[in-house]
């Protein structure tokens, strides 16, 4: 039975410290007491393994807390960064069906959501709502046990998120007449093609100036089956043929790369 993984951004020293939210899970929710083995990441390819430590105020930034939780770290890891990637270009949806698709899409490899901006859109997140889907991403990671946190950023108007996209191939889940199926389509460029963006729109489609703007950027369509599908539908729907047709998830353990020994 593997350990139970808490996120930490900082795994520097020979203890480990967690934060107010992840110390309260460590205590509360799974009652660990000190001695108990513990697995924690710090979502940028550094993994570390140790126990929870005996209960002592800690002196942290110059205040003292007598609620955070201490790790002893044994032994740290790197995880290399993930070679294949994906980011989603998705128009955001409303409420838990939001937290859903980043959840399954983390869980699913992808590297980053980037909630995007089209004619039709009628949720923008905001600093706070980005915020929470930013934590609903590490409990996801946690439990499926990634290294590497996706990133989860907005990406303003469309013209402006193609724009941003660095990588040259792009895709767009759209039904029309030359749009192909994205199972063979996907695994028939996968080896080819490591780093892929993909455009979701919103519940009402793309627009005609959005469809003709993508094709300008040379996109390719793809369609993800007979039926209209919600937002959060192809979201997953898209990640689950990517991952299925580019072999484990991003940033899994199979990426680990070095070890840098242990203390």
């Amino acid at each position: 039975m593997q350990p139970p993984r808490f996120y930490c951004p900082s795994l520097d020293g020979p203890l480990a410290w967690l934060d107010e939210h992840e110390s309260r899970h460590a205590t509360r929710s799974l009652r660990l007491r000190p001695g108990d083995e513990v697995a924690l990441f710090d979502g940028c390819g550094h993994v570390a393994q140790g126990r929870i430590a005996p209960s002592t105020p800690a002196s942290r930034g110059g205040r003292r807390s007598t609620n955070a939780v201490a790790v002893q770290v044994a032994q740290r890891e790197d995880v290399a960064p993930p070679s294949r990637t994906l980011t989603l270009l998705v128009a955001a949806c409303k409420g838990h069906r939001l937290d859903w698709l980043v959840e399954k899409t983390t869980e699913l490899g992808v590297t980053e959501i980037r909630f995007t901006e089209f004619e039709r859109s009628v949720v923008r997140p905001g600093a706070q709502h980005l915020e929470r889907l930013r934590r609903i991403a590490i409990e996801a990671c946690k439990q499926c046990g990634r290294a590497w946190l996706p990133q989860v950023t907005p990406a303003g108007p469309l013209c402006e998120a193609v724009r941003q996209w660095q990588g040259p191939k792009l895709l767009v889940a759209h039904p029309c007449d030359d749009s192909q199926p994205a199972t063979p389509f996907l695994a028939s460029h996968a080896a080819s093609w490591p780093h892929l963006a993909c455009v979701i729109g919103p519940e009402g489609g793309l627009s005609p100036l959005e469809r003709n703007l993508l094709r300008e950027y040379r996109a390719h369509f793809v369609s993800l089956g007979l039926h209209t599908l919600r937002v959060e539908t192809a979201a997953v729907a898209v990640a689950a043929i990517w991952a299925a047709s580019m072999g484990p998830p991003a940033g899994s353990q199979g990426d680990m790369e070095t070890d840098v020994g242990s203390k």
